[in-house]
């Protein structure tokens, strides 16, 4: 095995060890093509941590496998300042002003406060005010104020020589009071813990050793004349601007430019044109569009996969070929270096969502939407910022207007060798600057020997932070605290009322669990305190507690399942029952943590990591959905309109409602306004007494019940469903 490859080696190694051993944040990076995509799909796909992907960019998510930081953590548009009280002119966020309007639901908040994992995909694009931003969700969505990131470990993913953070004009003069560069690792949050930075070596995309020293010194700032005076005598060749090669793809660096190219060239075919529609369903918006959702092609037409083939491998992300015949559902194209032609079926990308199951207590993907369409674009030409992450074994470089730090550096690491390079214009000193500030971060990384004595540190407090978080009983009291309090707001019918003493006798059996596990927990801290090896104490002890404890948990489970069989032939309990099947899940979840401590200190006690599968998460998963079908059998079913009604009952919102049972507010609030109907709920709970008053004088004014009027005299203030439940409320006034 070669050097560098034993270096990658150990780099991956690391990096799993620090990621599934500790709670330090991380910065993996590497030259293009070093295998950090392949590293992301391996980790989501092995860590026993529960883990979400996220990204800057719709398109980087979507590529990514994950979601967008602004949807994960609903976070605001634009500037944002960390100063409570900054003042400007014009609106700028702060911490101040991003808490007073941000509100989760019960569902989002449980998600954010499991989540052990985030990873963040193409980090070059990470502004630092963002992360920041970042920081102040994560510690008031979880509920640790004076943690950075709420105590969530953060895996950065990126080059940051790839493209970089945008920051527009208006904005840069707020941002440097505050930020020395617009970087991630500027952000104020890193600075106390900045990530652990470990750079991949190993370069699997290109083959040619003097290509890649080249590619080192682009990367670094060590360019010298006589690099560039090899690249320009070499590869520098005057072609016109109509020039195409068949098999080269020419490398620009605007959208516009590269869009004029290919639809001249498709437009000096003959042969017929073919115009594929994508069939997009749910919630796929524009920006995420993985390719062209209207694609025009001709036979004869150079194209480019955008994906990857999967286990036949006949084709890669960034593959060139010629379109060779058309037909309704099947494209062949046919490559240079293939014989046969390939076959290519439309492919569906996936928008999803995460969402805490609360059964298993495992985070979920829910496919929200679906965008399925050939996985192809027009090739004559490309942008440096759409060939991030491909791979060409040909490309003319048309770099005249390179316009950003390392773009020239970018799209020469597109190539596998310098044989296959063009440049339709020389490159000039000018061109290859690259960003001081990020040689500044790299130069500074420490070496690996430090790293190693560092993780054994991390490792411990890990231990220590990672058991004591298994034995801390705190979420699970929060949680029949809160539905003890429930009782307190029941009216004298209520059918949930009888059963008060009974949930204060079960939530006085799980405070003294929770005291005596409170006091297991220092024995732990002093265990992970001591010198040496405290892995086989620690085994021992947590053991022992786990044979005490766990038994005291599930009795109490089996309480709650007994209660729910005992409700099996009461009518209106349904909303009292999901209450308590909520609460057996969070026993069952605690038990759940105490089974993963154990499991880890006995596998890192063995040299190994815990994997999902080691932890036999799948098996599990299944063995509980078992067991809840059989507990949700018991319930008798109701109607969709009930079920909204009950949860309303309870004190939940109509996006809570909605949340809670996978439809949209719309469906949950024409439930309600049957309710407000008849006089069975609140109309002010849902619309403003003054917009109701309005509402019904323009009713009274123009004599009509049909929605379309009543709007159109009201105006855009007013929403169909205000209408609705004024509508509504008439009605019940009249029974």
């Amino acid at each position: 095995m070669e050097l560098m490859e034993l270096q990658t080696n150990s780099i991956t190694e690391l990096a799993n060890r620090y990621i599934n051993n500790t709670n330090r944040h991380i910065f993996l990076t590497g030259k293009a093509g070093t295998g950090k995509t392949t590293f992301l799909r391996q980790l989501v796909n092995s860590t026993a941590k529960k883990t979400a992907v996220a990204a800057p960019t719709g398109i980087a998510a979507i590529n990514a496998g994950g979601v967008t930081l602004h949807s994960l953590l609903q976070l605001p548009f634009g500037v944002f300042i960390p100063d409570q009280y900054y003042s400007s002119a014009e609106f700028i966020n702060t911490p101040r002003t991003v808490l007073s309007g941000f509100r989760l639901n019960k569902s989002k908040r449980k998600l954010l406060q499991e989540l052990e994992l985030l990873i963040i995909d193409e980090v070059s694009m990470l502004r630092a005010d963002l992360l920041d931003c970042i920081d102040t969700v994560l510690r008031h969505a979880r509920r640790k104020k004076n943690i950075p990131f709420g105590g969530l470990q953060i895996l950065f993913i990126g080059d940051l020589l790839q493209l970089p953070p945008v920051v527009k004009d208006h904005e840069q003069g707020h941002l440097n009071n505050y930020y020395k560069n617009s970087y991630f690792f500027s952000a104020h949050a890193l600075q106390e813990n900045p990530p652990i930075y470990l750079e991949l070596n190993k370069i699997y995309r290109q083959e040619d050793d003097r290509f890649v020293s080249l590619l080192n010194r682009f990367r670094n700032n060590e360019v010298t004349k006589e690099d560039i005076e090899y690249l320009n005598t070499n590869h520098y060749k005057e072609i016109d601007k109509d020039t195409l090669s068949e098999d080269h793809v020419r490398i620009t660096t605007h959208n516009q430019k590269a869009d004029t190219i290919n639809l001249e060239a498709l437009n000096k075919l003959t042969t017929k044109p073919r115009t594929f529609n994508a069939d997009i369903s749910g919630d796929f918006p524009e920006s995420m569009f993985p390719v062209n959702p209207e694609l025009q092609l001709k036979e004869g037409a150079q194209v480019m996969f955008t994906k990857n083939d999967g286990e036949d491998r006949r084709y890669f992300n960034g593959k060139i070929g010629t379109v060779t015949e058309i037909n309704d559902d099947l494209i062949e194209v046919t490559c240079p270096d293939n014989d046969l032609p390939i076959s290519v079926s439309p492919y569906e990308w996936h928008n999803i969502r995460y969402k805490l199951n609360k059964e298993t207590n495992e985070v979920d993907e829910k496919i929200i939407g679906s965008f399925r369409q050939f996985p192809l674009k027009l090739a004559w030409a490309i942008t440096v910022h759409k060939s991030q992450g491909l791979t060409f074994d040909k490309a003319i470089l048309d770099l005249s207007d390179a316009f950003a730090p390392g773009q020239v550096y970018v799209a020469l690491s597109r190539l596998r060798s310098l044989e296959g390079l063009v440049l339709s214009s020389p490159i000039s000193d000018q061109m290859i600057s690259n960003d001081e500030a990020l040689t500044s971060y790299s130069n500074n990384k420490p070496e690996i020997e430090i790293l190693e004595e560092q993780l054994k540190k991390d490792f411990k407090e890990y231990l220590r932070i990672h058991t004591s978080d298994a034995f801390d009983f705190s979420k699970l009291m929060y949680t029949l605290k809160d539905h003890l309090k429930s009782f307190e707001k029941l009216e004298g019918g209520s059918k949930k009322l009888p059963y008060r003493e009974w949930t204060s006798e079960l939530f006085s059996e799980a405070q003294k669990l929770s005291l005596t596990a409170d006091k297991f927990i220092r024995q732990v801290r002093m265990i992970t305190a001591e010198e040496g090896d405290v892995l086989p104490n620690l085994e021992e002890r947590v053991s022992k507690a786990k044979e005490y404890f766990e038994p005291l948990l599930k009795s109490i489970q089996e309480k709650i399942g007994k209660q729910i069989d005992s409700l099996k032939l009461q009518t209106g309990v349904k909303t009292y029952t999901n209450e308590l099947i909520e609460l057996e899940a969070s026993v069952f979840a605690q038990v759940k943590d105490l089974d993963k401590a154990l499991q880890f200190i006995k596998e890192t006690g063995k040299g190994n990591l815990l994997t999902r599968d080691k932890l036999n998460t799948e098996a599990k998963i299944q063995s509980r959905r078992a067991t809840l079908n059989k507990i949700k059998s018991k319930v008798q079913k109701k109607s969709t309109r009930e079920i909204s009604y009950e949860l309303y009952q309870a004190g939940s919102t109509i996006e809570d409602i909605a949340e809670q049972r996978g439809l949209s507010p719309n469906t949950i609030a024409g439930h309600m306004c049957y309710y407000v109907a008849q006089g069975e709920a609140n109309v002010e709970d849902f619309i403003e007494k003054e917009k109701i008053d309005n509402i019904l004088k323009v009713v009274d004014t123009i004599k009509s019940f049909k929605l379309n009027d009543i709007k159109e005299k009201l105006g855009d203030e007013y929403e169909y469903g205000d209408i609705k439940f004024a509508l509504a409320f008439r009605e019940s006034q009249e029974i």
